[in-house]
């Protein structure tokens, strides 16, 4: 695995993810109509603009990207500027994906002039792509507007794949939950997403980032798994990290204070972050940004030995990203 880490400081941000419907689409046949579109969803707006921040679009019910996830994301952007009514803000937001997040991070929030995000999700429908958009006002929470269209696939750059692949599903799968033998204990949460939120694609170059929030004081390993499913600990790490998270305070990675950031680039593809919260010390620790032998399920799951020899409650949360050129 290629060591994605470089010695440069970084900043993080995180989105909503609100779920949408599927309903009856309205059909687009050019790039062009888009603006107008965008339009129609804006027309009873209270104010006479509106500043507008990018969410994630996923496929479907998985909240997983594919490169129509981003592909899509750039039309909807070029789409904005043409808009009579909205503003693209292109700059993180650090608009959380839940209520503890968001209220650690007020100060990033409130200080920007943005009024909403603008997400959704999409599914392949024959020749078309169903696309849901939705627009939230990021003060209140509350829905502003949800279109759908149905995009021509015409439209596509040719290969572009917009479902996600089996290799895909199977990892999300096989990394859901890898506690097996922990205590279950609903009030143990851990909470985790990119600065792009749920689902989110990266082009190659950009810098990725987490926010994790977690209920109690505990122990925690954050491992990256690539596209070949390798994985490596990249937390706590040489650089820094006491391997300890705490209750209710959001936890930036890499930190502001950091000396590296997360660089993107190839090989392009599905890749994973998994972190596990403990509330017993982990007994062991791997060597830090190094492929761990096997796969990743049963290397990850090597490194959750922990000092007891009772049962221990953990907590675990994933995030899946999309890499391209």
């Amino acid at each position: 695995m290629r060591n994605r880490f470089a010695l440069m400081p970084s900043l993080a941000a995180a989105f909503f993810f609100l779920a949408t419907i599927m309903a009856g689409a309205e059909t687009n046949t050019a790039a062009s109509d888009l603006p107008a579109f965008l339009d129609t969803m804006t027309a009873d707006y209270y104010k006479p603009s509106m500043t507008v921040a990018m969410g994630s679009f996923t496929y479907a019910d998985t909240q997983l990207p594919t490169p129509f996830s981003r592909w899509f994301e750039d039309e909807l952007r070029k789409a904005l500027a043409k808009t009579s009514k909205m503003k693209f803000f292109d700059k993180r937001v650090a608009a959380a994906m839940d209520p503890s997040i968001r209220a650690k991070y007020e100060e990033f929030f409130g200080a920007e002039p943005v009024d909403s995000l603008v997400y959704g999700r999409y599914k392949s429908d024959g020749g078309s792509i169903l696309v849901t958009i939705s627009i939230t006002d990021l003060a209140t929470g509350q829905l502003v507007a949800e279109r759908n269209l149905a995009y021509a696939g015409s439209l596509l750059p040719q290969g572009l794949r917009v479902e996600p692949t089996l290799q895909t599903i199977q990892a999300v799968s096989s990394l859901a939950s890898l506690a097996d033998g922990a205590q279950a204990d609903s009030s143990f949460t851990l909470s985790m997403a990119t600065d792009r939120g749920i689902g989110a694609s990266y082009r190659d170059g950009e810098s990725l980032s987490l926010l994790i929030t977690c209920s109690k004081d505990a122990y925690l390993k954050i491992y990256h798994v690539d596209v070949n499913g390798v994985a490596q600990l990249i937390w706590p790490n040489r650089f820094g990290g006491s391997g300890k998270i705490a209750k209710d305070q959001a936890m930036r990675f890499p930190d502001e204070s950091d000396r590296f950031k997360y660089k993107l680039g190839a090989p392009y593809g599905t890749e994973y972050i998994k972190a596990i919260a403990s509330l017993t010390p982990f007994k062991t620790r791997e060597p830090d940004f190094s492929d761990l032998e096997g796969p990743a399920t049963l290397a990850i799951a090597r490194g959750l030995t922990v000092e007891s020899a009772e049962a221990t409650n953990r907590a675990e949360a994933m995030a899946v990203y999309e890499i391209l050129p």
